[in-house]
């Protein structure tokens, strides 16, 4: 057994050695860090690749909420020698990637391109100055639709002057969509009423604290604004039965609250299109060999307007005809 051993491993040096000849190389190699589980976006991720029959490596970890886990994935990427690390949303691609102008290298990744998606503000949130280019290894795609227009279809559907927004104080991106909203509101006549999440002990949003916060909107607000919050995307169900149960129609700014909700209405990057456009730049990177930094962070070029008709019935406030003509009806 000691001889075959022998021979075997003298038979693959002698290989090794012989000019010209190489291993064949193996695919491309993405390590994918999800934030709370499988979305469709992965799912328009993978079938890019396929629709192109371009072979690549996906090796999936999932933090599940908790960020805390991600410098034992970025450790597990080196060791498996990622080609590049992809994020999902805000919270994971600041622990992995760090904010611009603040990046340690003995925590965040430097020697790996990094590929976001689902990050709702990525000037906002620190990760980049400008969306022409992050001027490091970093790139990615957002999902959401401009504020000025998400407005535009709100007003489509019905003139609301007093919207209601819940939204969580420990989550960047949320903060920054606020901040948006509250100019927007200046400037467009709007009355805004803010509901910050109560926080626990830990700085976590307190998911029980949510329909309180709906009961106390409902008696104010014409419309419940659901933005791109990480946290209210878990507790979609919760939040929006809470809101059909007070008479209050929700607007979403992602797709989640909408097909997996109740949300009524929604101006909306589809999840499966904004996976498709990060593999895009995956391939821009992994097979066209242009650097991260050369690479927009761009979002969809069209949105779709989608109504729930079954919160519209429970409501009794259905859409116009006017965007009967062009919305995705859902039932």
């Amino acid at each position: 057994m000691r001889r075959t051993l022998l021979r075997a491993a003298g038979a693959a040096l002698t290989l090794a050695a012989v000019p010209g000849l190489r291993a064949a190389p193996r695919p491309p190699r993405i390590f994918m860090i999800l934030f709370r589980g499988p979305t469709p976006v992965e799912q328009g991720f993978r079938d890019y690749f396929r629709s192109h029959r371009i072979e690549v490596e996906l090796i999936e970890r999932d933090v599940a909420l908790d960020v805390s886990k991600v410098p034992a994935l970025i450790a597990e990427a080196r060791a498996m020698r990622a080609d590049l690390i992809y994020t999902w949303g805000t919270p994971v691609t600041l622990a992995v990637a760090g904010r611009a102008g603040k990046v340690d290298p003995a925590v965040h990744v430097t020697d790996i391109p990094v590929l976001f998606t689902m990050v709702a503000a990525p000037v906002g949130a620190g990760l980049v100055a400008n969306l022409a280019s992050s001027g490091r290894n970093l790139t990615g795609a957002s999902h959401v639709v401009p504020a000025a227009q998400q407005l535009e279809a709100i007003r489509a559907y019905r003139r609301f002057e007093r919207i209601g927004m819940i939204y969580n104080p420990a989550e960047a991106n949320s903060l920054q969509v606020l901040r948006e909203w509250r100019a927007l509101a200046a400037s467009a006549g709007l009355r805004l009423l803010e509901r910050p999440v109560p926080l626990d002990h830990k700085g976590q949003p307190q998911p029980a604290a949510l329909e309180p916060l709906v009961a106390e909107l409902a008696g104010k607000a014409q419309l419940l604004y659901i933005g791109p919050d990480s946290f209210l995307a878990t507790h979609r169900q919760v939040l929006t039965e809470a809101a059909l149960a007070h008479r209050l129609p929700a607007f979403s700014a992602t797709e989640m609250a909408l097909r997996d909700g109740k949300a009524l209405f929604g101006l909306v990057s589809g999840y499966e299109n904004v996976g498709r456009l990060t593999a895009h730049k995956a391939m821009q990177i992994l097979v066209e060999h242009i650097h991260p930094a050369a690479i927009p962070i761009e979002t969809l070029a069209r949105f779709s307007y989608l109504v729930n008709m079954s919160a519209a019935t429970r409501l009794d406030l259905y859409p116009p005809l006017k965007v009967i003509n062009y919305a995705e009806l859902i039932r």
